[in-house]
């Protein structure tokens, strides 16, 4: 076997399955050696082209990434003073529909977090 980035591959053993025909020449999918270096888990949130203020009662959509398993938070803050749970937990899809039921100012700002570690987070400013 051939890969692009890596040369060679080596082909696995088969030794107990050698002797059996059936399963001799069936293709197999290659499993590669897990990383020591764990990647740090974090959550990005899709920043809007131009500046976007919502509007009172009227739908919004809150878009991230993250690569963790898990439930996040979604809050509102002014400076460390926090507005609004906006929700708590929610899946951590990378959608949430938001519709203020207060007037948003600008300064504000959206965090989302990990449900499990609230040190993992990102944030949208308003």
């Amino acid at each position: 076997m051939f890969n692009s980035q890596k040369g060679n591959i080596i082909v696995p053993q088969l030794s107990n399955l050698q002797e059996n025909p059936t399963f001799r020449h069936l293709p197999y999918l290659g499993f590669r050696k897990k990383s020591k270096n764990q990647v740090a888990p974090k959550i990005l949130i899709s920043q809007p082209v131009g500046k976007v203020l919502p509007k009172k009662d009227q739908p919004f959509l809150i878009l991230w990434q993250d690569n963790f398993g898990g439930d996040v938070s979604i809050k509102l803050y002014d400076g460390n003073k926090l507005i609004q749970n906006i929700s708590s937990p929610t899946a951590s899809d990378g959608v949430y529909e938001w519709t203020p039921r207060i007037s948003i100012k600008e300064g504000y700002f959206i965090r989302i977090s990990s449900w499990k570690d609230r040190n993992i987070f990102g944030q949208l400013q308003l």
